[in-house]
């Protein structure tokens, strides 16, 4: 089996023996199904970090439509990860409702300087304006906070629950974007970014994520454009018309190594107290790219 996100971890070399076969080309070997409970460990010790252990930050794009559980799937990746590493971490919601990332149980604020004084939060600027008005409100907030984490040595990771969203909100905010993918990591920041579809948002988004989670499309229209995210449609078109949507199966592929799964979060997620019940940080702790005394 490849090396990378399976590690040295015996009980997914084991899962792995058992291979389902979707087509694709010849010579085309379909990734094999793993559950998160076995595979999630291996990719958060993986996910963002060398052999060694040291940060280096990796983007994540996520791409299924509405009621797929990608959100669902985040949510448990960015708990996990905080538990792991301790991470600095920052949820971006822009929907007026969400199901999943209130079962993280973190710190909600709507601006930056409350933002600064957790480990982990939910930024969730809400209001009761409509159309253009709601995004008249929320594009000054989204780019003041973005503004204000792109300092040296972050280390962050920020999650944009619809960056298509957020990049039609303003031209300076599409162009922001366009640097977090970009440059980010330079500055110790890992973009988790989710979309309904993989069109109409920035190139960058895909050239600079080596990660993929690909859940199956709505429509059979974009059933090619699903599966060129994860290389040749011709081998992933059959992938991904064979998940079970029931159990909100993805494919998780790594695009420089090549490792690829089929996974789904069979765990229940629930607040951790340590992440849930947070307070507010010290003088001397350094929360994304600043001491809060400084802020």
């Amino acid at each position: 089996m490849p090396e990378g996100i399976a590690g040295p971890g015996g009980d997914v070399r084991q899962a792995v023996q058992q291979q389902t076969v979707r087509g694709g080309m010849p010579g085309f070997q379909p990734p094999p199904e793993v559950p998160w409970s076995m595979l999630g460990p291996d990719f958060i010790e993986t996910w963002g970090h060398d052999d060694d252990g040291k940060l280096k930050a990796e983007h994540l794009e996520v791409v299924g439509q509405s009621g797929s559980g990608k959100s669902f799937a985040i949510a448990s990746i960015l708990q996990q990860r905080a538990a792991r590493w301790d991470s600095a971490e920052i949820a971006v919601v822009t929907k007026q409702a969400d199901d999943s990332i209130p079962l993280l149980g973190w710190p909600v604020a709507a601006d930056v300087k409350e933002v600064r004084k957790y480990r982990q939060a939910v930024f969730w600027p809400q209001t009761g304006a409509l159309g253009e008005d709601r995004e008249k409100y929320m594009e000054p907030r989204i780019y003041d906070l973005l503004a204000a984490l792109w300092v040296k040595d972050a280390n962050t990771v920020i999650y944009f629950d619809e960056i298509g969203f957020i990049e039609d909100l303003s031209r300076r905010l599409k162009k922001m974007t366009r640097m977090y993918w970009r440059e980010g990591r330079s500055h110790g920041i890992s973009v988790i970014a989710a979309k309904q579809r993989p069109i109409g948002i920035n190139r960058d988004a895909h050239s600079e994520s080596r990660w993929k989670i690909v859940f199956p499309p709505a429509d059979e229209g974009d059933m090619k454009r699903f599966a060129e995210l994860l290389g040749r449609p011709a081998d992933w078109e059959p992938v991904l018309r064979g998940l079970d949507q029931t159990q909100h199966q993805f494919v998780i592929r790594n695009s420089f190594t090549k490792d690829a799964f089929i996974s789904w979060v069979d765990e229940p997620l629930r607040p951790l107290p340590s992440q849930a019940h947070q307070r507010p940080a010290g003088v001397g702790e350094r929360l994304h790219g600043r001491k809060p005394a400084e802020a």
